[in-house]
C-alpha cells in the first residue's frame, strides 16, 4: 500500500471522527484552546505509537493525516494550510522515538505543501535537525569568502548526494567503501533519504562518514552545480548557493541550505559554524575551472546570464549572420564575465578565442562568424567533462588535458574482446559484438560529434597559445538508444570521459580521482596520460546511473579544501 493510499484511508477515518477542525481564525497558532487541544492530541497519538515500539506504514500515514487536522481541506484551502503548518512544529512530543519521528517526517515532507521553509521549522522543533537553515543565512558579501583553486590544496571533506531513487544501497555502499579506502582521513558527508540512510548506517558506519537526512526531498546526485564550499576570513565555511535553478532540478536550489541544516554539531564546530549565502549572479560550477590565478570559462558558461542581459530565452543564433549581432551577443558575454570576476575574486579567462570587440570589414566579420560557429560546437556540454587543468610544477608548465573524439575513435579501434564485454556489461548495452562496435564508431562521427570535436580542437589550440602544455584524453559519446532499457533517460547521448575528475595536492603530490569508465583499456590510457603530466589518477566504482545522465564524478561531488592553517 502506497503513502497516498494510506493518507486516503486516514482521511476517511478523520472525516468520520467525533470533532471538527476549527477555523484558522478561531485560534491563532501558538495560542488558544483549540490549538492547544490539537497539539495535545497529536503528541499523545505519537506517544502511544512510540510506547508500542512498533508501527506499520499505514499507522504512520494515518498519524501524518491526523497531524494535518483535515487532509482534504489542507490540500484545498491555502489559509487553512498555512494555519496547520504553523501548528506542526508543536505537534510532536520531544520524547517521541527518533525512528517514529523520522518515519512521520518522511510522510509529511513528501507532500508538496510542506516546502523547504516549513520543513526547516518542523525538523528543528522536532529535534530532527541540529539547527534551522534560516538562522545561518548571511547577506552576500557581509562575510567575504575565498574560493580555493581546483588543485593546489588537500581535500578535507567531500559532499555527495546518494538518493535511493537513483542508487541502490549496495551500489552506494561499494562507492563509499572505496572512498574510505582511498582517503581514510577525509570526512565524507552524504545527503540521502531515510530508507537509504538506515541501510547505509547499518552496513557502512564509520566515524568519518556523516549521513545527512533529506526526508525524501527531490535532490539530484549532482552536488557541484548548485553550490560552492568557500572559506570565510575567520576560517569558517561559507556555502555559496547559486540563484538560478536549473530547469528540472529546482529542488537542488535547497541542497546548500539542507547541508547547513543537517550538518552534525561536531562537524559544524570543525567548520567554524557553517553559514550560507546566495550569490548575486548566476554560476554553474561544472562550467568553471578555478586555478590560482584565473577562473577559466567558455562562452557556454555564461549563457543564462547573457540571455538575461539580452532579454531573450534562447541563443539568437540567427543574429550571428551579421557583425552587429555577433558584437551584441559578445558584449553581453563580456559584461557577464566581469560579474564573475567580482564573484570569484580572480581574473576570468576564456578557454577559446573570442571575436574582436569591434568587428570591421567583410573578412574580419567572416572570420568572427567562423569562430562563433566553432565555439558553438561545445554547447550543451559541461566544461569540466572535456577539460582538466593541472597546475605548473618546477619541472613543467601547467598542463591542459583536452578531450578528443579522435583519440576516442583510436581507443575503440584497439579494444580487445574483453574490453567490449566489460563495456557492454558495465552499462547494460543491448547490442553485442560487431553491431555494438559499428554503432559506437558511427556515434563518434555524427554531425554533432564533428562540431564538438571542432570545439575541442579550438580549445586545445588556444590553451597551447596561452602557455599550457596540451595533452589529449579520449572521449566517447554513447547514444542512449544503445542501453537495454533507455525508457525515461533524458538526452540523446552520454559521455565516457576521463576529464571529469577532482584534483588535490596532498603531501606534495598532485593526484586526481574520478569514476572508472568501466572500459579497462580507456582507464589504462587515462592513467598513462595523467602520469605523463605529473598527476596520479585514482578511479572509483562508477555510479552508472549518474554517468548515463551525464553526471561524472566531479559533477557528483563537492569538496571542502583544508583550511590554510591545516595544510
Amino acid at each position: 500500500m502506497g503513502l497516498l493510499d494510506c493518507l486516503l484511508i486516514s482521511l476517511q477515518l478523520m472525516l468520520a471522527g467525533p470533532w471538527a477542525a476549527p477555523e484558522p481564525g478561531a485560534a491563532a497558532a501558538g495560542g488558544g484552546p483549540a490549538t492547544a487541544e490539537i497539539a495535545a492530541r497529536a503528541r499523545e497519538r505519537g506517544r502511544a505509537l512510540g510506547r508500542r515500539g512498533a508501527w506499520t506504514p499505514a499507522e504512520v500515514a494515518e498519524l501524518a493525516a491526523q497531524d494535518l487536522v483535515d487532509p482534504a481541506r489542507f490540500a484545498d484551502d491555502p489559509a487553512f494550510r498555512r494555519w496547520v503548518i504553523e501548528l506542526l512544529p508543536g505537534e510532536l512530543d520531544p520524547q517521541t522515538a527518533p525512528r517514529l519521528r523520522d518515519d512521520l517526517l518522511l510522510a509529511l515532507e513528501r507532500l508538496p505543501a510542506i516546502d523547504f521553509a516549513a520543513a526547516d521549522a518542523i525538523e528543528s522543533a522536532w529535534g530532527a535537525a541540529p539547527r534551522r537553515a534560516a538562522d545561518r543565512l548571511s547577506a552576500f558579501g557581509r562575510e567575504p569568502a575565498h574560493f580555493d583553486d581546483d588543485a593546489e590544496a588537500p581535500i578535507a571533506a567531500s559532499v555527495y548526494s546518494l538518493p535511493s531513487s537513483f542508487f541502490d544501497s549496495p551500489v552506494a555502499a561499494a562507492f563509499l567503501a572505496a572512498l574510505r579506502a582511498m582517503a581514510p582521513q577525509r570526512d565524507l558527508v552524504v545527503l540521502t533519504d531515510l530508507p537509504s540512510r538506515r541501510r547505509l548506517a547499518a552496513c557502512c558506519a564509520s566515524p568519518r562518514l556523516h549521513l545527512l537526512e533529506t526526508y525524501g526531498r527531490g535532490f539530484s546526485p549532482w552536488t557541484r552545480d548548485p553550490m560552492s564550499l568557500t572559506r570565510r576570513v575567520d576560517g569558517g565555511v561559507m556555502v555559496l548557493v547559486r540563484p538560478n535553478a536549473q530547469p528540472g532540478r529546482e529542488e537542488d536550489g535547497y541542497l546548500g541550505a539542507q547541508l547547513v541544516r543537517q550538518l552534525p554539531p561536531a562537524l559544524d564546530r570543525a567548520w567554524g559554524g557553517v553559514r550560507w549565502e546566495v550569490a548575486p549572479v548566476p554560476f554553474h560550477n561544472g562550467q568553471v575551472l578555478l586555478t590560482r590565478d584565473a577562473a577559466w570559462i567558455s562562452i557556454h558558461s555564461l549563457e543564462p546570464r547573457i540571455l538575461a542581459l539580452l532579454g531573450t530565452d534562447r541563443v539568437p543564433v540567427e543574429s550571428f549572420a551579421t557583425a552587429a549581432g555577433i558584437e551584441r551577443y559578445f558584449a553581453a558575454a563580456r559584461q557577464a564575465a566581469a560579474e564573475l570576476v567580482a564573484l570569484y575574486r580572480r581574473p576570468v579567462r576564456f578557454v577559446h578565442p573570442l571575436p574582436p570587440e569591434v568587428i570591421g570589414g567583410d573578412r574580419q566579420a567572416a572570420t568572427s562568424r567562423d569562430l562563433v560557429l566553432r565555439a558553438g560546437g561545445g554547447a550543451g556540454y559541461d566544461l569540466d567533462s572535456v577539460l582538466t587543468l593541472l597546475p605548473a610544477a618546477p619541472s613543467r608548465p601547467a598542463v591542459a588535458l583536452v578531450a578528443s573524439l579522435a583519440a576516442g575513435r583510436s581507443l575503440l579501434a584497439a579494444l580487445s574482446a574483453e574490453d567490449w564485454k566489460a563495456l557492454r556489461r558495465g552499462y547494460d548495452l543491448a547490442p553485442a559484438g560487431g553491431e555494438l562496435a559499428a554503432a559506437l564508431a558511427a556515434a563518434q562521427q555524427t554531425p554533432a560529434a564533428v562540431r564538438l570535436n571542432g570545439f575541442l580542437d579550438l580549445v586545445a589550440a588556444h590553451l597551447g597559445s596561452q602557455g599550457f602544455r596540451v595533452e589529449r584524453l579520449p572521449l566517447l559519446t554513447v547514444p542512449v538508444t544503445l542501453l537495454s532499457d533507455h525508457e525515461g533517460v533524458a538526452g540523446k547521448e552520454f559521455l565516457l570521459t576521463w576529464n571529469n575528475v577532482v584534483l588535490e595536492t596532498r603531501d606534495g603530490r598532485l593526484r586526481a580521482e574520478g569514476f572508472s569508465s568501466l572500459l579497462p583499456a580507456g582507464d589504462r590510457e587515462a592513467r598513462r596520460v595523467f602520469a605523463a603530466a605529473g598527476c596520479s589518477l585514482d578511479l572509483l566504482p562508477a555510479l552508472v546511473h549518474s554517468i548515463v545522465l551525464n553526471g561524472g564524478y566531479r559533477c557528483a561531488s563537492n569538496h571542502l579544501r583544508a583550511s590554510p592553517t591545516a595544510r
